[in-house]
């Protein structure tokens, strides 16, 4: 009993010790961190998923495996044979954005939608390549990373898109002028203040008169009185309405 199990635990550490238990855990690692982003996308009901990332980052693990393990071998066998190690690891990034151009699609209102799942292939094929080199610290730390980014940038943009919503005041501007050539005027007025103006419109009045309404974004809700003075000042305004939503 003893020398079976002195047997098996000399297989064992040869097992371990060999190149081969080296391979299984490099493609191993590859499998696990392209079915964590995989994991992600299957989440989002995007088409690309646990399955497919795994098969891109266990493919591009073993073919880096093999381009390093070739220019290993052929340099042993001839001193006349160079070959770059990571050189088919290079021609698989180039190959993979055949298949991340699959997923980007192009909508009717051309809106195009598939940009981040195709840069997840792109990044699954990443990771597999720096695992099979052998660098897993980095490709731990890159799909910590890219998960991260993908979490987070929906949060981030949120904060920043309620945070513009508290400071810009939306005001509409109602500016009575005696002549059709005092617009001029006005508007360098907003051009000056960067004031972009989203919506605009000019009626005639009697006498020559025209009454002007612009409807702009202003960041500060305490510059309006500001620019309501300035407004004011311009001798051919007769009068300035200005109300703010």
């Amino acid at each position: 009993m003893n020398i079976q199990l002195e047997n098996l635990y000399t297989m064992l550490m040869s097992f371990i010790s060999s190149p081969q238990f080296m391979i299984l855990i490099k493609i191993s690692i590859a499998m696990f961190l392209g079915a964590i982003i995989g994991l992600e996308r299957e989440l989002k009901h995007k088409p690309v998923g646990v399955k497919t990332c795994v098969i891109i980052a266990i493919t591009t693990c073993i073919l880096t495996i093999v381009s390093i393990q070739s220019a290993e071998y052929y340099a042993e066998v001839s001193q006349n044979i160079r070959t770059d190690p990571m050189r088919l690891a290079a021609q698989v990034i180039s190959g993979i954005g055949f298949l991340g151009a699959g997923v980007i699609l192009r909508k009717s209102n051309d809106a195009i939608s598939g940009l981040t799942t195709a840069a997840i292939i792109w990044a699954a094929a990443g990771i597999g390549i720096a695992t099979g080199a052998g660098f897993f610290f980095d490709a731990i730390i890159a799909t910590l990373m890219i998960l991260v980014a993908i979490r987070l940038s929906p949060i981030v943009l949120k904060l920043a898109h309620n945070k513009k919503q508290e400071k810009d005041t939306e005001a509409t501007f109602s500016i009575h002028l005696n002549s059709p050539e005092a617009i001029s005027r006005v508007m360098r007025l907003f051009t000056e203040q960067e004031y972009k103006i989203d919506d605009m419109a000019i009626k005639d009045l009697h006498n020559g008169e025209v009454k002007l309404i612009a409807s702009c974004d202003i960041e500060e809700h305490y510059l309006l009185q500001d620019f309501y003075l300035r407004l004011k000042a311009i001798p051919q305004v007769i009068a300035v309405d200005v109300e703010n939503r």
